[in-house]
């Protein structure tokens, strides 16, 4: 009996882990037969609120998905300041940059609540992504949206002003953690002016400031660190520089 139990928790997590791949851009294209496969190798992490996934200059060993939590990945200032380059959710995968090449890490993954992850060796996924053309051609896309994605908030920070760099950022967490709600879309994620402020590279000042304007004007709501867009139309004019 003991046996058989062991044997029932051992399958509900590959089932598990399974759901969680079919569930990513990169992998749920796969065939049934493959994606077990890919579920068969993957190590199930569980993390705290606050840990490293893995550090800047740490090498590109593994490949992670998100089940559940979220994760953000920051880079340092000389000065000590935190920049948040990206706020990823369930279904998310990274690490890829360091995964593709193995070399060193661009930049800190660090988990902002209890998290669920699968860790993909790079020893073991690597030949398995030789031999499935399509994986690879899924793999080229996600490195070139994440390039593009790096490429897209530095030239926003060169040529944009804040207001109109507030709105994209806000629009980009709409999509990722939105909920739609009779009072307008509420960010599923707290966002303190302070963690704020880290996303956009400025101070908390200027953050505090131009939200209360966007509550003033009616564009946002903000009810103890949820934010609730409440004019998705005016948000996206300005986001476009228009408003």
């Amino acid at each position: 009996m003991a046996e058989i139990g062991k044997q029932g928790v051992v399958d509900d997590r590959l089932t598990r882990k399974t759901l969680a791949l079919a569930g990513t851009t990169l992998f749920g294209s796969m065939d049934a037969a493959t994606l077990q496969h890919v579920a068969g190798i993957a190590e199930w992490r569980v993390v705290g609120a606050g840990a490293f996934v893995f550090s800047k200059g740490d090498p590109g060993e593994h490949l992670f998905v998100v089940n559940r939590g979220r994760v953000k990945i920051v880079s340092g200032t000389p000065d000590g300041r935190e920049i948040v380059l990206n706020l990823l959710g369930s279904g998310a995968v990274f690490g890829e940059m360091g995964f593709a090449d193995g070399g060193a890490r661009t930049a800190d993954a660090v988990t902002t609540e209890p998290c669920e992850l699968l860790a993909l060796s790079r020893k073991r996924l690597l030949p398995l992504i030789v031999s499935h053309p399509e994986l690879m051609l899924q793999m080229m896309a996600a490195l070139c949206d994440r390039a593009r994605w790096l490429a897209e908030t530095y030239e926003d920070s060169a040529f944009l002003d804040l207001s109109t760099r507030l709105a994209k950022r806000l629009l980009f967490l709409s999509r990722a953690f939105g909920i739609d709600t009779p009072h307008g879309r509420r960010l599923a994620v707290s966002l303190p002016h302070r963690e704020l402020a880290a996303h956009m590279n400025v101070t908390r000042e200027s953050i505090s400031r131009l939200v209360k304007e966007l509550e003033r004007s009616g564009i946002l709501e903000e009810r103890r660190g949820i934010m609730i867009l409440k004019d998705m139309p005016r948000l996206e004019a300005m986001a476009r520089g228009v408003a």
